[in-house]
């Protein structure tokens, strides 16, 4: 019996492994997950989209004389093996490459109201805060209000000083860390004008508030005041726990490096389906995958980007099929080494008595 205990033992292990390998789904599910993990998550996505949305879809685009979506809806479908009608493509080719008056329009709604839906009026949002008064403003009133117990916006206090030390870095390098400063621009305007997504300004506002050193707040608020600005970074790095600082740093980045593939467009999109610091990651992984074409995407796969809820119904459901199958064979194979062991047994038994 205890050969067979071990013979059943090896036997058992082999048939786990090969029904693992070979189990339905599970080699697709392992590449799903990676997807995630990368931010291509939209490569499975997109296939299942039938060709005619891409089509209506660049139809709206034109319909609006939208020539930035269009362009990079055309782009996606083409990228994706659909034909798009010649019709179409002499359609945008016809749409002036810039509109002027909408420049203007925009420029001047970020002066009087400080919104922006362009790149003119984020381009007036960026040069106010590399003068640093943006964010010194906003240090002292949000600090102001934890001193004297008023209700504290964090994000805007983690966004500013974050966004301080930014700005002379991007100074000291030359415009080299102007991508982050713009990203920590877009996420301070878009907070004061209700755009951004509340859980995700919650987990970062959350973190903030659990981690602020009192002491190099009094510090920094008194160099602000005086706007010694040059000597601001050392309490400001103190401000929060490096956890924290290093959250919202990560933010900024991920923000930046959107904008830097596809402009205001592509910032303002991906905060509209973002709840988490983690989405905000995927979505910058993507857009450096697709770079032109990711306003595109955004336009057709909008907050399925992000939410694997579905993904991972299905790849529960292959894994629940691969238990089962591995159950039904290990059950399968007990059965029959028991009775392969229980005739033996006999046998042996009557070979004795016989003897």
């Amino acid at each position: 019996m205890r050969l067979f205990r071990g013979l059943w033992g090896r036997i058992g292990l082999v048939m786990f492994v090969t029904g693992l390998a070979l189990s339905p789904g599970l080699w697709d599910s392992i590449r799903l997950l990676r997807m995630m993990g990368e931010g291509a998550i939209a490569d499975y996505r997109l296939k299942q989209l039938p060709p005619e949305q891409y089509i209506a879809e660049i139809e709206t685009a034109l319909a609006v004389r939208d020539g930035d979506m269009a362009r990079s809806l055309i782009a996606l479908a083409e990228a994706q093996n659909v034909d798009v009608p010649a019709e179409l493509v002499a359609e945008l080719n016809a749409l002036p490459p810039v509109d002027l008056g909408n420049v203007v329009s925009q420029g001047w709604n970020c002066i009087v109201n400080g919104d922006f839906d362009s790149e003119a009026g984020f381009a007036c949002v960026v040069a106010t805060d590399l003068t640093s008064v943006g964010d010194v403003r906003d240090l002292l009133a949000q600090g102001g209000n934890y001193l004297t117990g008023q209700p504290v916006n964090y994000f805007t206090l983690g966004i500013a000083s974050v966004g301080l030390t930014l700005t002379g870095a991007t100074i000291a390098t030359g415009g080299g860390m102007l991508p982050l400063r713009a990203g920590a621009s877009f996420l301070k305007a878009a907070n004061k004008v209700g755009k951004m997504p509340p859980r995700l300004v919650a987990e970062v506002s959350t973190m903030l508030a659990r981690s602020i050193n009192r002491t190099a707040l009094d510090e920094a608020l008194a160099m602000a005041r005086e706007l010694r600005l040059g000597e601001i970074g050392k309490p400001l790095g103190r401000l929060f726990n490096p956890r924290s600082v290093a959250a919202v740093t990560d933010l900024t980045t991920d923000i930046g490096r959107i904008g830097t593939v596809g402009g205001v467009r592509a910032m303002k999109l991906s905060v509209e389906v973002a709840d988490s610091t983690r989405d905000v990651k995927v979505l910058a992984k993507t857009a450096e995958k697709y770079q032109d074409k990711f306003p595109a995407v955004m336009k057709m796969l909008g907050r399925g980007l992000v939410r694997i809820a579905d993904l991972l119904w299905t790849i529960g459901g292959w894994f629940v099929a691969a238990a089962l199958w591995l159950l039904s064979m290990a059950w399968f194979t007990l059965r029959s080494t028991t009775k392969v062991a229980r005739f033996t047994g006999r046998m042996m038994v009557r070979g004795r008595a016989v003897a």
